[in-house]
């Protein structure tokens, strides 16, 4: 199997080219996205390793060209850890999967190996054509396609609850030394203005670690809910429910962010709305994310959000006078990882996990979601979800 490493640090190239040779693979290594550009133009790999961060051609300029030369090819990107974000970036744009600096040989083998497993068995499927549905071949390379998203989802799921463990100490440990910090500043801001205004800055200091890493956090339990729900591993607690209610109480959450953002902020429900048989936490969870994206992408003009019968089902649509989406990325924000804007020039929060776990819970409730939206006009996400007749 042959392999590309593209890395600007001579020691990575060295080590990752010796341990994969060692383990049969024939590698070949260059130090800049130009030269990987160069090389793939005339030589086939059977994947390549990628850094994230390179002077020059960075590796998201790389990766873009490298997928126009050989969309089939899996990219794998080398990042450090305070790059996952834009690695995860990476993804969305098409690489197979990252790994973190420094390698980690195991980690490097076990992805390469499932990476150019499944490109292996995509070709075949392909080959093999359309009137090959109902082959043995073609199930049994269709389990194992799912067996390697499957053991990709663990993966991530694993690692998640592993961030989440130092991340709480982090957060605890920060949270109590700024509270110490707080009471210590006022009786040291009498004696000595100099030392106050360091320990100010400190505070401040920790004020920032407390936020990010809360952030962080937020993103690990999205990776946790996502991979839970795919798993089938998700705890759910049905019950009845009035979706009036549910919207009512999210809609009071962020009346708040509305009128602070200068957004008119209207909700219209039907009057004798049926109940549904839903989990309350997770209703509540996909609506309350529809209506941050509203605050987050609606400049001015105002947010709707509406309710009402239809035939067999409740329709809950949150329309917002926003920034719109093209009709190209329409298709494709329910994906994982998928988010609007140009990571380049116009990077966007988060990275995009939102509606993907949107679109499992409206599933998992027999109901689903969808979009309507034009550039410069708004968007509207229509959830549908089934009711029984009869029950109100």
């Amino acid at each position: 199997m042959d392999i590309l490493i593209v890395d600007d640090e001579e020691m990575v190239r060295y080590v990752l080219t010796e341990k994969l040779t060692e383990s049969g693979f024939s590698v070949t290594a260059v130090a800049d996205g130009m030269s990987a550009v160069k090389l793939f133009r005339d030589t086939v790999f059977d994947a390549v390793l990628l850094d994230l961060k390179m002077p020059g051609m960075d590796g998201i300029e790389t990766l873009k060209e490298l997928r126009k030369l050989s969309p089939d090819t899996p990219i794998i990107m080398v990042t450090a850890f305070g790059d996952i974000v834009t690695a995860v970036e990476a993804i969305k744009l098409g690489a197979y999967d990252f790994v973190e600096k420094p390698p980690q040989i195991s980690r490097i083998m076990v992805t390469l190996r499932r990476a150019i497993e499944k490109a292996a068995l995509e070709r075949e499927l392909r080959n093999m054509g359309r009137n090959a549905e109902a082959s043995v071949a073609l199930k049994q390379a269709y389990e194992k396609l799912k067996e390697l998203d499957l053991a990709k989802t663990a993966f991530l799921s694993s690692i998640s609850h592993e961030l989440r463990t130092p991340l709480t100490s982090i957060i605890g440990y920060a949270e109590i030394s700024r509270k110490k910090l707080a009471k210590a500043i006022p009786d040291i801001r009498n004696d000595n203005a100099r030392s106050a205004e360091k320990l100010h800055q400190v505070e401040e200091n920790l004020d920032t670690i407390v936020s990010e890493s809360e952030k962080l956090t937020r993103l690990i339990e999205s990776i946790l809910d996502l991979t839970a729900m795919e798993a089938g591993t998700a705890e759910w607690k049905w019950e009845p429910l009035s979706l009036r209610d549910i919207v009512e109480n999210c809609a009071g959450q962020f009346a708040a962010t509305f009128r602070k953002r200068g957004l008119d902020f209207t909700v219209e429900i039907e009057g004798k709305l049926p109940l549904i048989k839903g989990d309350r936490f997770r209703l509540s969870q996909m609506i309350s994310q529809l209506l941050a994206n509203a605050a987050s992408f609606t400049a001015q003009g105002g947010v709707t959000c509406r309710a009402k019968r239809g035939n067999g089902k409740i329709e809950l649509s949150i329309a917002d006078t926003g920034k719109g989406i093209c009709a190209s990325q329409q298709g494709v924000i329910f994906e994982k990882f998928s988010q609007i804007g140009d990571i380049l020039t116009d990077k966007p929060k988060g990275v995009g996990l939102g509606l993907s776990i949107c679109r499992l819970i409206a599933g998992y409730h027999g109901g689903k979601i969808g979009v309507e939206s034009e550039p410069g006009r708004g968007s509207v996400f229509t959830i549908e979800l089934p009711f029984e007749e009869g029950v109100l």
